[in-house]
């Protein structure tokens, strides 16, 4: 390993999951507690399972979710290759070799000439991409990204493969210096 940085998780995943655990808990409570002494009817003991079996499935979703999106992405730059590590459902991971890389440069993913179209897996919150995406030429990608300019890969199967972080220059000469020539950085 050469160099790596994590892009963090979004925290946006961890509210969501603190509201859905939230209401989970809301409503086992209304189920147990929600009914008067007098009320033994059949309707009103069924409405209370329902509502305690509903808020224990939510409440077990938003510990999925928590522990499923909120691991954070990890690119890892080595000699001769690229390691992004991230959660399953948010696009896995994926290693790009020297040897897959068509051609490699430095752009902007929201105002250059390559930009992105549609989400299909993953997370874009803010500067924040990562997971799976179309791109505005109809080819799929992989983003790591927490920056509107990175380093953009071609790969020679006609996918892309986008990463980036705060100092886009280190990046940038560290994967010409390792991975891939990168026309203007120092190999």
């Amino acid at each position: 390993m050469v160099y790596n940085f994590i892009l963090p998780s979004p925290g946006s995943i961890d509210i969501a999951s603190i509201i859905m655990f939230l209401t989970g808990v809301s409503l086992i409570f209304l189920g147990i507690f929600g009914r008067r002494k007098n009320e033994n009817t059949r309707g009103i003991k069924n409405t209370s399972y329902i509502l305690i079996v509903t808020g224990l499935v939510i409440i077990v979703v938003g510990i999925f979710l928590f522990f499923a999106l909120s691991a954070p992405y990890s690119v890892i730059i080595g000699n001769g290759y690229i390691y992004v590590n991230g959660p399953m459902i948010g696009g896995g991971s994926i290693n790009v070799t020297s040897n897959e890389i068509a051609n490699a440069y430095v752009g902007n993913i929201v105002t250059g000439n390559l930009t992105i179209s549609v989400r299909t897996g993953g997370t874009s919150i803010g500067n924040l991409n990562a997971g799976k995406f179309l791109l505005s030429n109809n080819a799929s990608a992989y983003l790591a990204s927490e920056n509107n300019t990175d380093v953009i890969i071609r790969l020679k199967s006609g996918e892309y493969f986008i990463i980036g972080n705060n100092d886009t220059y280190l990046l940038a000469s560290t994967v010409s210096r390792y991975v891939y020539n990168i026309s203007g950085y120092p190999p």
